[in-house]
């Protein structure tokens, strides 16, 4: 059963310019570590019990599933991960619904104090890569992955939402639909100029969202082959402020 976001992936070409921009917006930034994969980490934790991963690569990784992402599409927000506590069995919905994906597999990330972290993930391909989430299950204490500093100037406390940017609305509503054993509430934002659905986890939710034409900002941002991921809402006991891309690394931001 999925319960909700664990993380969000915001990533770029360098990993101390990504540090120092989420820190000039607030944000406590701390180490996070590095995979045998070729990517490297900074973490934002967050009182809800989701965090922000920051990640780049210290080795050129072009076989690694979010190479193309950050060098390719631009980077940015380019993914997200649900957290479950019955991997196989979500894992089997996507299967039994076509995501095209890895196997399960087991991954590592050694902390900068040495402390080796471990978990169960699956990676996403093709036209679901940002559009259905990766899930993951930990093998050590999930409180080890997780940043224990989750205070921030800005006030921010967690997620509110994230925005997708749908191409084919309903893939996504029929995958996210079945996984969760419910279908979602229709929605429609007009500044976006879009509608979709609307799919409540635990404290967050998710919004699947397609252009009605090509007034919306949506159809511009697939059009350029962007990440799917469009937005993130943060809750915040501080200021509300949008922070368009060119401030935040490539992701949009809002502070609700």
């Amino acid at each position: 059963m999925l319960l909700g976001i664990d993380h969000i992936v915001i990533a770029g070409p360098d990993l101390d310019t990504l540090t120092a921009t989420f820190k000039a917006l607030g944000f406590n930034v701390v180490d996070g570590g590095r995979h045998p994969i070729g990517s490297y980490n900074s973490l934002i934790g967050l009182a809800d019990g989701a965090y922000i991963e920051l990640l780049s690569f210290y080795e050129d990784s072009p076989k690694h599933y979010w190479w193309e992402a950050v060098h390719g599409r631009g980077g940015g927000l380019i993914d997200f991960c649900m957290q479950t506590d019955d991997i196989r069995g979500d894992y089997a919905v996507f299967a039994g619904q076509g995501v095209e994906m890895s196997p399960l597999v087991g991954l590592s990330r050694v902390r900068f104090d040495g402390y080796q972290l471990s978990w169960l993930n699956n990676e996403i391909y093709g036209q679901f890569q940002g559009l259905i989430p990766f899930i993951i299950e930990d093998e050590t204490p999930r409180e080890e992955r997780l940043p224990k500093d989750k205070d921030h100037e800005n006030g921010v406390t967690g997620i509110d939402s994230i925005t997708l940017a749908a191409r084919d609305i309903g893939l996504a509503a029929r995958v996210m639909s079945a996984v969760l054993g419910e279908g979602g509430r229709p929605i429609r934002d007009d500044a976006l100029q879009a509608s979709g659905y609307a799919y409540e986890l635990g404290p967050h939710r998710l919004e699947y969202l397609t252009p009605d034409d090509e007034r919306s900002p949506l159809h511009e941002h697939i059009a350029l082959n962007r990440p799917v991921p469009y937005r993130i809402r943060f809750k915040t006991a501080g200021a509300k402020v949008t922070i368009e891309p060119e401030s935040a690394a490539g992701a949009r931001l809002e502070f609700v």
